[in-house]
């Protein structure tokens, strides 16, 4: 599995969810698919990597491209694994700090992670990349 594949499933899943939270009132799913991303993010055991570690075993080896912008203090920081924390900031800030005002930022960043599934360009890795993390 690819980060592009694994992508257009969290959009999908996260639109589901965010449906689901609305029509339903159930904010369980959408602490469930937070909390797994936030594991993803701490513990960097991304399911694409472990799914892939599984297909072709240990013949799979992860990326490993220098930052553009040289090996600063970013350098060792990995951009996927920084977009789970930024996508869970911006799915579960709105549910706290102000529903009626921010409602359409979850519903926003679902629909970006399914345009970048689909495309292949996700905007926020590409400034992460660009700001100088691999």
């Amino acid at each position: 599995m690819t980060e592009k594949t694994f992508r257009l499933i969290l959009g999908g899943m996260l639109w589901a969810v965010l449906i689901i939270a609305t029509y339903f009132e159930m904010m369980m799913p959408v602490y469930l698919l937070m909390a797994l991303l936030l594991f993803e993010g701490v513990t960097n055991w991304r399911v694409p990597i472990i799914i892939s570690r599984i297909r072709y075993g240990k013949k799979y080896n992860e990326m490993n491209e220098e930052p553009p912008c040289g090996a600063g203090k970013l350098g060792k920081v990995e951009a996927e694994r920084m977009l789970r924390f930024i996508v869970a900031i911006f799915v579960l800030v709105p549910f706290y700090l102000a529903p009626q005002l921010i409602w359409f930022l979850p519903w926003f960043v679902a629909g970006m992670l399914i345009l970048a599934g689909i495309t292949n360009i996700c905007p926020m890795v590409i400034f992460l990349r660009w700001s100088g993390m691999r």
